[in-house]
């Protein structure tokens, strides 16, 4: 039995997260191959898809560098930003 549009959009969403059966696969890659609309689809899932895949990679990776020890200010520089912010409060006289 051939899928419809409905079993088909949900299958591509499936595939994207599990594996899908041998016989998921074949019916749907007949399908997308006959139906327009349904390619249309799959290309763009599979788009959006790697697109939010690469966005959490790059975010993990800069939430990862920001937590790096190569990230934070040395004690010299604490005490450097805390002076300056020091002589630069209005009850501190010069």
């Amino acid at each position: 039995m051939m899928l419809n549009c409905k079993e088909t959009t949900r299958f591509i969403s499936e595939g994207l997260d599990h594996r899908l059966s041998l016989w998921q696969r074949i019916n749907l890659r007949l399908h997308v191959m006959m139906c327009g609309a349904c390619s249309a689809y799959k290309r763009q899932i599979e788009g959006l898809h790697r697109l939010f895949g690469l966005h959490r990679q790059r975010t993990e990776g800069i939430m990862s560098d920001m937590s790096s020890e190569a990230h934070r200010l040395s004690p010299a520089k604490r005490d450097q930003i805390k002076h300056l912010l020091e002589s630069q409060s209005p009850g501190h006289s010069h």
